[in-house]
């Protein structure tokens, strides 16, 4: 398992590219920003320009935002496994909760996590 909790700075990097990584693989496009925020228990993942070219098109019709959004929850909430396990092995800590969200319109996404325990900065 690979621990990386002695270095902020090393894990939020780490975290940032596992996440373009899994956005790239399970999305077909990843993130042109990706930025990890830790504060006490919480680690925040928030990324810009997320959708791909199709998802960027149906946006513009009608209601196309809300199919955007209900089908990106709806494949990243059946991807949280992954998620998770991906936090806990970079962290060394348990996930007690895990939220996902995306904003078709102005093309970003947030991923929080709520860890057992502060994560050491």
């Amino acid at each position: 398992m690979e621990h990386l909790q002695g270095n902020s700075k090393s894990l939020k990097k780490n975290i940032e590219d596992s996440f373009k990584s899994f956005m790239a693989k399970h999305f077909n496009k990843g993130p042109l920003l990706a930025k990890v925020y830790m504060v006490d228990n919480c680690i925040t993942i928030y990324c810009k320009e997320v959708l791909t070219p199709l998802e960027k098109n149906i946006v513009r019709e009608n209601l196309g935002e809300y199919y955007v959004q209900i089908f990106r929850k709806k494949l990243s909430y059946s991807s949280g496994d992954i998620l998770i396990g991906m936090i806990e092995q970079k962290t060394g800590r348990k996930v007690n909760t895990f939220f996902i969200d995306c904003n078709a319109v102005d093309d970003s996404l947030c991923c929080v996590f709520i860890m057992e325990g502060n994560i050491e900065n």
